[in-house]
């Protein structure tokens, strides 16, 4: 029932600020999970304990929520560890600045304002392009002063069936990209305010097509995504 129920902009939760990379699911089950598109070198790092988080009103305009039963785990964890796999409840943590962790296109909420940074890359592995959607998102946010929400569950999964060596290859580029593609975006200089937001979109795919992360067509979609979010924004 929880699923339907109004998203607040601001909640008060917990949060983790400059954590750098952070294995969200450490704070909601005690099993060895981790998200897709984490860093596999970053899945045993510790994290602070929850208890000892600072508590703030945080102006979360993205909100992912956990899945139960069959959860956002990557190939790797599919081929070898188990499931089904619940998470604790009551648990919300909002990540800010420079604690970086991906999250999916599934039980995730978002927020008006962040309805430009909704553009999934065409031109990147199937596997990966809400992954890197989301180390964009997050990058944009920080500059405005927003959390990314991660909160208990609010659905569970009943998977459909796939190949799960497909899958490993199609998640290849992440396991060799991520932590690049997080540190070239740390260093892009963008511009905070609700107005950049376009522009800051551009900067973040502009830096990711000079590195070769995405070939220079990806640049074209983006055009078109951004001339309909301007028609849009000139009817309202």
């Amino acid at each position: 029932d929880s699923f339907w129920q109004e998203k607040s902009l601001e909640i008060k939760c917990k949060i983790l600020d400059n954590g750098g990379w952070i294995n969200v699911y450490k704070y909601f089950s005690e099993a060895p999970l981790w998200p897709r598109g984490l860093p596999l070198d970053k899945i045993n790092h510790p994290v602070p304990p929850y208890g000892e988080l600072s508590e703030s009103l945080s102006e979360c305009v993205i909100q992912q929520g956990l899945a139960n039963k069959n959860p956002d785990v990557d190939a790797i964890y599919r081929l070898i560890l188990p499931l089904p796999q619940d998470f604790r409840n009551n648990v919300n943590l909002a990540l800010g600045k420079d604690s970086w962790c991906p999250f999916n296109s599934q039980n995730t909420y978002w927020f008006p304002d962040a309805y430009p940074l909704m553009y999934l890359p065409a031109y990147c592995s199937f596997r990966m392009t809400d992954i890197w959607r989301s180390f964009i998102a997050q990058r944009i946010c920080w500059e405005n002063g927003w959390r990314i929400l991660f909160h208990s569950p609010t659905v569970y999964q009943e998977r459909n069936i796939h190949n799960l060596m497909q899958d490993f290859e199609q998640e290849i580029p992440g396991y060799l990209h991520n932590e690049k593609i997080a540190k070239l975006l740390s260093e892009v200089k963008l511009i905070t305010g609700k107005n950049e937001i376009l522009d800051n979109l551009i900067k973040c795919y502009d830096t990711l097509i000079e590195n070769q992360i995405f070939p220079e067509k990806e640049g074209d979609i983006l055009e078109a995504w951004l001339k309909d979010i301007n028609l849009l924004i000139k009817i309202k």
